[in-house]
């Protein structure tokens, strides 16, 4: 298997856990224990900490879940194509390091929510 189609899943798959913890935002599900994230006690019961959580966790996971779509959009064409040409290293390197930024902005509402 090529390494663009790898890379293009996990892409995907980082944009739709992304976008499933962004529902659960827009939602108002993220203090809810049943549907939604672990949060401390102070922000399950005050209304306006569980509002900032939802808010924070809308926003944040949207923008993860664009910024995870872009290379996983961006590596299609490479994936339709006939022509087997391999991703140099710094290209990978590159990637590895965008995947990690994208992870940031998708956990940082729940460290934001920690610190309530």
């Amino acid at each position: 298997m090529k390494e663009d189609v790898v890379i293009a899943l996990l892409f995907f798959i980082a944009a739709a856990a992304s976008g499933l913890a962004a529902y659960a935002g827009f939602r108002g599900w993220v203090t809810d224990p049943g549907k939604g994230y672990e949060v401390p006690d102070k922000v399950q019961e005050s209304p306006e900490l569980s509002r900032t959580a939802n808010a924070l966790v809308a926003r944040w996971c949207s923008v993860a879940a664009i910024l995870a779509l872009i290379p996983a959009v961006a590596l299609v064409p490479s994936i339709l194509s006939d022509m087997n040409i391999q991703l140099p290293l710094w290209k990978l390197a590159v990637t590895a390091l965008y995947g990690m930024a994208v992870t940031t902005v998708g956990g940082y509402p729940f460290e934001r929510i920690s610190r309530l």
